[in-house]
């Protein structure tokens, strides 16, 4: 037998070979990806109020935009979803924040949802400082603070806007080491040598390692132990090189990269690490 058919059989029939002793589980959770969907229309999750609103950037878009406020809140969070995410699918995200006093900053990027315009890294910069900004003047009192919070891409997002500005905290949920790594990561080790990535220079300057060791407010860093899009050891890494004195690591054991606040676990994450800071 050729040396090449050798190695055919090798990376190919074996793990066949290896399927055929073995079983996989696909649970209805599985099997479905339902979302609960929020509207302004229907929104019933208290202590919240919602006040939808349209946001104008400083180069003429206007972004579709959620304050969710309550009677307790002594901050207000800054929230950057991920590139899938949307505000009518963030029921699950605002209610494992309801017994947390804080209010909710919710916006969809340009050329999301119904947000005017065509998302670019850029772009979506300008869109991270507008919605920071209306939190910010929108704050009752000088008492209250600012945290941000962000999911995956978003992670990008609420970094900067923790090294731009003054906060009281910021959360790296399922977040992203920089783009290089990131992409190498995304291709089986054996296939590296033959698959090359094209990026864009203004995505591939996005460097959260670089950001976090410039930044010293509390930080929580969390992701899910199941996630195949920005696996865990990412989240690890980021701890690592983060230079605040009041930083914390959570895996959400069995979650995924878009489900954590489905988890008790991730709650109580949240849950402690705002305490952490004087919010409860």
């Amino acid at each position: 037998m050729k040396r090449s058919a050798i190695i055919y059989f090798i990376f190919l029939i074996i793990p066949l070979l290896g399927l055929s002793c073995a079983t996989i589980e696909i649970s209805e959770r599985d099997a479905f990806d339902a979302h609960r969907t929020v509207t302004p229309e229907t929104f019933d999750i208290e202590p919240y109020r919602l006040h939808d609103l349209t946001l104008e950037t400083e180069d003429g878009e206007l972004l579709d935009a959620w304050f969710l406020e309550r009677d307790d809140a002594q901050a207000t969070v800054v929230y950057y979803g991920g590139n899938g995410f949307l505000m009518v699918i963030s029921r699950s995200l605002i209610e494992a924040y309801r017994d947390i006093p804080v209010n909710l900053m919710l916006f969809d990027y340009r050329g999301y949802g119904r947000s005017t315009g065509t998302a670019t890294v850029r772009g979506l910069q300008t869109d991270a400082r507008v919605a920071y900004n209306y939190a910010l003047s929108a704050v009752p009192s000088p008492q209250e603070t600012i945290i941000v919070h962000g999911h995956s891409m978003g992670s990008f997002l609420a970094a900067m806007i923790a090294e731009e500005n003054e906060v009281a905290g910021y959360i790296l949920e399922s977040p992203i080491t920089e783009v290089n790594r990131w992409t190498r990561r995304l291709v089986p080790w054996i296939a590296r040598p033959f698959v090359r990535f094209r990026i864009d220079p203004l995505i591939q300057e996005q460097n959260n390692l670089e950001r976090v060791a410039r930044i010293n407010e509390p930080v929580l860093f969390t992701g899910g132990s199941f996630d195949d899009v920005t696996p865990f050891r990412m989240a690890r890494e980021l701890h690592e090189a983060s230079a605040s004195s009041q930083k914390r690591l959570v895996e959400v054991n069995g979650a995924k990269h878009n489900d954590l606040p489905r988890f008790r676990q991730y709650r109580e994450a949240l849950d402690t690490f705002y305490r952490s800071i004087g919010i409860q």
